[in-house]
């Protein structure tokens, strides 16, 4: 895989921006997915803050951890992609 990504890129510029739209969709539809996922657990904590005596602390962490894992993946996701639509 990588000697094909490699071969598109050093083939020239048209090609070049070919395999940056590519990696740029396929960072989208990850970028997409962890916003996802954010909303789901965002909507999880919001769901357990009105039954506070129905989850214990433990429980509520692992799903405090992966929203604020999701949000930090969305901040390095959104800042690819702007880093490589201005180098593109």
């Amino acid at each position: 895989m990588q000697k094909l990504f490699r071969a598109f890129l050093s083939a020239g510029r048209k090609r070049r921006g070919l395999t940056v739209g590519v990696a740029l969709w396929l960072l989208r539809q990850v970028r997409d997915v962890e916003k996802d996922e954010a909303w789901r657990a965002s909507d999880k904590l919001d769901s357990f803050d009105w039954k506070p005596d129905a989850i214990t602390r433990r429980a509520y962490s692992v799903v405090e951890d992966d929203y604020l894992s999701c949000e930090h993946s969305l901040d390095v996701l959104e800042s690819a992609i702007d880093d490589l639509e201005f180098a593109y």
